[in-house]
């Protein structure tokens, strides 16, 4: 993996996003790690721990092109269900 990446995680607030966004940290500690969210104050201690937080929903059809400006990697990480009801 180059570590000179913008890598946006989508999600980046919910249970699974963390955790990728915890992993990208650790194994491309260069990278600039992105958290999509939709709710800043959800991710407060993302952007205190060096996440570059991006404010956007998938109803945003401008926010989210927005968003995605200069990103070289996306992850999807999202679900319409929770966690433990996800197949």
């Amino acid at each position: 993996m180059v570590t000179s990446e913008n890598i946006l995680v989508t999600g980046a607030t919910g249970l699974l996003g963390r955790r990728v966004v915890a992993a990208l940290r650790k194994v491309a500690p260069s990278a600039h790690v992105i958290g999509l969210v939709r709710d800043s104050a959800k991710a407060q201690d993302l952007a205190a721990a060096g996440v570059e937080l991006r404010m956007a929903s998938y109803d945003d059809l401008p926010a989210l092109r927005a968003a995605l400006v200069g990103v070289d990697k996306l992850l999807l990480i999202s679900s319409r269900e929770p966690l433990n009801n996800a197949p």
